[in-house]
């Protein structure tokens, strides 16, 4: 069952939303926007650039969903212009938030289509690439968690950090399957092809001619 949403709300990308979500708590200029982002660690889940911000921006506006409030300058700096959201503006961050929520996305990460061509390297390379991923893997973890500690420590509520203890948790359970797949490998439980070379070598002559 698809989730609810409404059919006039735009589809928002995800540095969209992210700005939305900070003007609904206040107004803000852009260079404000892009720090507040990093001071929250949203750059760990959009790819944040200023470039992209301002263009969010801009698109945000034509669309109505912020407005432009007031435009100021401190010293030499060049003008800031300060955004609010509007009603349709929090209207449709809601409708999107609803949705992503509710409806799994399908996405297209690199991992998965390595892993479907996994069987092109050696046996001992795909191991060894593995067990590399593996270790990056324990080190993203444990830095995750730190950030969790630290935030704990702080007082800050569980509820306003679980998109880090969700990606801790895909973590955990991505490196627990690559051990497990390690392991396999490791003791020939998975059966692998002949190197590419030696199939060649082994197969018919070239166009069809087999004499």
């Amino acid at each position: 069952m698809a989730a609810p949403k409404s059919p006039n709300s735009p589809k928002l990308n995800l540095i969209s939303l992210a700005l939305l979500e900070l003007l609904d708590e206040e107004d803000m200029h852009p260079y404000e926007m892009q720090q507040r982002l990093r001071d929250r660690g949203r750059d760990r889940l959009v790819k944040l650039t200023a470039g992209s911000l301002y263009h969010s921006v801009e698109r945000l506006e034509k669309l109505g969903l912020i407005a432009a409030v007031e435009t100021n300058r401190q010293g030499r700096l060049p003008e800031r212009t300060v955004y609010a959201i509007t009603a349709d503006g929090r209207a449709a961050f809601t409708d999107r938030l609803r949705e992503m929520v509710a409806t799994p996305d399908r996405e297209y990460p690199a991992f998965p289509l390595a892993l479907a061509f996994l069987h092109s390297l050696e046996r001992d390379e795909a191991i060894e690439r593995l067990a590399w991923r593996s270790t990056m893997l324990e080190a993203e973890i444990a830095a995750e968690e730190a950030v969790a500690g630290r935030l704990t420590e702080q007082g800050t509520e569980p509820l306003y950090f679980l998109d880090l203890t969700w990606q801790i948790a895909a973590h955990r359970s991505q490196l627990e399957w690559i051990q497990k797949t390690i392991q396999q490998l490791s003791t020939n439980s998975l059966t692998w092809p002949a190197p590419a070379s030696a199939r060649r070598a082994a197969a018919p002559g070239e166009d069809g001619d087999d004499r």
